[in-house]
């Protein structure tokens, strides 16, 4: 008699049991995706945060932004890949127009130069804030499932 019964509380003990296991192991996938995608975020910002300072950036800093964002294909959706495609591609041309004017003579196309240098430069700082507009979806940790 007391045997079935006790077949079915250790049977639900062991559910029980099994059940918070999910759950401490769901918790803990949602934290590490929260973990790999703030590297990304903190990756991008210090970036940008570096191209705030000196209005450049070296090429050690732009391989660290790479790096740093490597990953980002594996724990994003293309929106926030694509913008930080464009975040390295706008670095990079403004650093361009910033060694092509350096080497021109006053006149319009230097005049041209810089100003698609700055108009980089501008879109750029202002990423350091518009950022969080992008990865706001993925970094919210109720959002993480």
């Amino acid at each position: 008699m007391f045997s079935p019964i006790a077949t079915l509380i250790v049977g639900l003990i062991v559910a029980y049991i099994a059940w918070q296991q999910w759950q401490v192991a769901h918790a803990k996938l949602r934290l590490d995706l929260f973990d790999r995608r703030y590297k990304v975020y903190d990756a991008t910002r210090q970036f940008l945060g570096c191209i705030m300072q000196a209005a450049t950036f070296s090429d050690s800093q732009l391989f660290t932004f790479y790096a740093g964002t490597s990953d980002a294909q594996f724990l994003f959706d293309k929106e926030v890949v694509d913008y930080l495609k464009q975040i390295a591609h706008r670095a990079i041309d403004m650093r361009l127009q910033n060694k092509l004017f350096q080497r021109l003579p006053d006149g319009e196309e230097r005049s041209a130069k810089i100003e698609a240098e700055h108009q980089h430069l501008l879109w750029l700082t202002h990423q350091i804030t518009d950022m969080t507009l992008t990865f706001a979806p993925y970094l919210g940790f109720s959002n993480i499932r």
